[in-house]
């Protein structure tokens, strides 16, 4: 179950902020904490998908395995949201999920969330829109970073 301060903190993510209110209200109930040590691997790259997770304290290193070996994508931090792939039946991950400090957040499982869009067809589309908009942030990321990197090597 989730701690009380969390309901609020929730309403305040990108994530759930443009949602209607009675749409995070039908969020909360399968919602749980998660906590996680510094070092720990919340999920690998390829993996089964099984939450989506929004960050409430801490810091999470994203990274893409290149020969074998971890590579640095993006930093999360409280307020943003990870392992959007959850929200799709029979999806992978696409990162690896890494925490640099302890982190603590909110996880809502896969299907669960599935089930609660399947009840209500405007929560669907609405959580759907939000993840779509997570989506296309996380390509613009690396998209920068492949140009900075092409940079660097034309020089």
């Amino acid at each position: 179950m989730i701690r009380r301060e969390y309901v609020e903190i929730a309403r305040a993510y990108h994530l759930l902020s443009d949602l209607e209110p009675q749409f995070v209200a039908r969020l909360l109930p399968i919602a749980r904490d998660a906590i996680f040590n510094r070092d720990d691997v919340i999920f690998r790259e390829g993996a089964a998908s099984k939450s989506l997770y929004l960050i409430v304290a801490g810091s999470v290193a994203l990274e893409t395995m290149i020969d074998g070996r971890p590579s640095h994508v993006q930093t999360l931090n409280a307020g943003d949201a990870m392992g959007w792939s959850a929200f799709f039946e029979s999806s992978k991950t696409h990162f690896q999920a890494r925490a640099m400090t302890q982190v603590s957040a909110i996880a809502f499982g896969g299907g669960d969330l599935r089930a609660a869009c399947d009840d209500d067809a405007r929560l669907g589309y609405a959580l759907a829109t939000q993840l779509l908009s997570l989506v296309t942030d996380r390509l613009d990321t690396l998209r920068m970073q492949l140009t900075e990197a092409r940079s660097r090597r034309a020089s």
